[in-house]
């Protein structure tokens, strides 16, 4: 269903250019200094001049008057820029507790942006969207749960991610896709550290997530093999039950033989 790919490829683009605003915004917001969309722009416009090859192609900022305007592509180039020649450097993410988590998932956010934006302008392209965005929501679970993100905003985040997968026929078991150079594959307890961490609560929203049903369908399993185990029990308990019984017969037939070569001997010295 080519036309359904490419709806979800641009609504994936949107959700992505939605959050990059929402982390931008909290980073600016507790840096020191003004913390203005003006400010902001200022900013830009300064380490542009400062690092022109960082950031040559960027979108036009002439006439942005609201957070909403912004992108994915600007948020992360102001999210990722190691300011290593900025005259005043603020490295939004290395001030925070924890800058590798942060730039896990900023990058993944803008990965999967990037091919969103790629399938909806060159056509559709599989199910590769989908899946890089269900990982950026992961690694947003990780690096911002409690922060930038409050529990109820990611629950939305993945209910659209599985949303998104379901549409492009991607909700079976897949090889996880690359990840941007750095980023670690994301484990459940990770997340958890994470969440507590952040003293978010975060966990909660762990716990509701699709990861919760991969527990049921570990319980289950646990269950299933609870019964096999239960019944090979009785199976091997019957089996130990009948072996005195077949013991018995042995014995009694080879009395009988006994008593017969006894008799038959004995029949024989009569004669």
């Amino acid at each position: 269903m080519p036309d359904e790919t490419l709806q979800v490829a641009f609504e994936i683009k949107t959700a992505c250019d939605e959050i990059s605003r929402k982390l931008l915004r909290w980073h600016w917001e507790r840096k020191p200094g003004a913390h203005s969309l003006n400010a902001l722009l200022e900013h830009i416009a300064q380490r542009q001049q400062e690092s022109p090859e960082y950031y040559e192609r960027m979108p036009d900022l002439s006439g942005k008057t609201s957070w909403s305007q912004l992108d994915t592509t600007l948020c992360m180039r102001v999210l990722l820029d190691p300011e290593k020649d900025a005259a005043h450097p603020l490295d939004l993410l290395g001030n925070t507790e924890h800058p590798g988590a942060a730039r896990r998932a900023c990058n993944a956010v803008r990965t999967a942006r990037n091919e969103a934006a790629h399938a909806y302008t060159a056509g559709p392209a599989g199910p590769r969207a989908p899946i890089l965005f269900n990982e950026a929501v992961e690694a947003l679970e990780e690096g911002y749960a409690g922060t930038a993100l409050r529990t109820s905003e990611l629950e939305q985040y993945y209910r659209q991610a599985e949303a998104f997968l379901d549409r492009c026929g991607a909700r079976k078991p897949v090889a996880r896709a690359s990840q941007p150079e750095g980023q670690e594959t994301r484990s459940t307890g990770k997340a958890r550290n994470a969440s507590q961490r952040n003293g978010s609560g975060s966990g909660t929203a762990a716990n509701r997530r699709p990861r919760s049903g991969s527990a049921g369908r570990t319980a289950g399993s646990r269950n299933g093999t609870a019964r096999k185990n239960m019944t090979n029990r009785k199976q091997g308990s019957g089996r130990r039950s009948r072996t005195p019984r077949t013991n018995y017969a042995v014995l009694g037939l080879l009395l009988a033989m006994l008593v017969l070569g006894l008799l038959f001997r004995w029949m024989g010295m009569g004669k």
